[in-house]
């Protein structure tokens, strides 16, 4: 009796050709894919500096809303405030100055009085020397104070001009005049009752300058934007 014996074969396995053309394709999508979102990233920080630097007014801008009060733009006005200021305090410090240096050198020379014709003339001659130095030094330091105050005062005048789009009104000016007097008030501690007075000066300051300018508008036919509505 003979036994048969049966052989089970396996099946072949497939096998998969890669061609070039099947590789060079995946690597193409791959790296077009990278190139892609590279490129994605980029335009969303693109678009974010774009909307952070929309938000920066341009010189356009400025020009468009530069505020302008008696016929004088920003830069011109705030030289003029300065300069006035500065020359006002320095007439008044020099007729203080001059006036105490004076008295100074009299109260100094009394028991010394010259005799002669001579001595007098080099009294009177020194003294209005002193005098007009004790002037002039008084009259730069009182030119300081009072141009750095004008500067603030026409510097935050323009900047709520700025603040509310070009609107240079009567508002402004009086907002300018008490953060102006307050501040003076602060920096050399004045008392209650000074720093009351000196922040009402700011006020009636800023009223009549301001009153000053929105009537030239007026009569420029641009009317301020509270005025307005009284002449609609």
């Amino acid at each position: 009796m003979s036994t048969t014996t049966s052989t089970v074969s396996e099946p072949p396995t497939p096998k998969v050709n890669f061609g070039a053309s099947d590789l060079t394709s995946t690597g193409t999508t791959t790296a077009e894919r990278s190139v892609q979102e590279n490129t994605s990233a980029d335009d969303q920080t693109l678009s974010r500096t774009n909307s952070a630097v929309s938000f920066i007014p341009s010189k356009q801008m400025l020009d468009t809303y530069t505020p302008v009060r008696a016929g004088l733009p920003t830069k011109t006005r705030l030289s003029l405030i300065t300069s006035v200021g500065a020359f006002w305090g320095f007439g008044i410090g020099c007729f203080l100055g001059a006036k105490q240096t004076g008295l100074q050198y009299l109260a100094e020379n009394a028991h010394r009085l010259p005799t002669t014709v001579e001595g007098w003339y080099f009294y009177h001659k020194t003294k209005n020397y002193k005098m007009m130095l004790g002037g002039v030094k008084r009259g730069s330091k009182f030119a300081l104070k009072t141009g750095g105050l004008c500067l603030m005062y026409g510097s935050i005048e323009a900047a709520l001009d700025y603040a509310r789009g070009g609107e240079a009104d009567m508002v402004n000016s009086v907002v300018a005049g008490v953060t102006t007097g307050t501040v003076f008030s602060a920096l050399t501690k004045l008392t209650r009752a000074s720093t009351k007075y000196s922040i009402m000066f700011g006020a009636v300051v800023g009223l009549v300058t301001g009153g000053l300018s929105d009537l030239y508008r007026f009569a420029s036919g641009d009317a301020p934007a509270y005025a307005k509505r009284f002449v609609k």
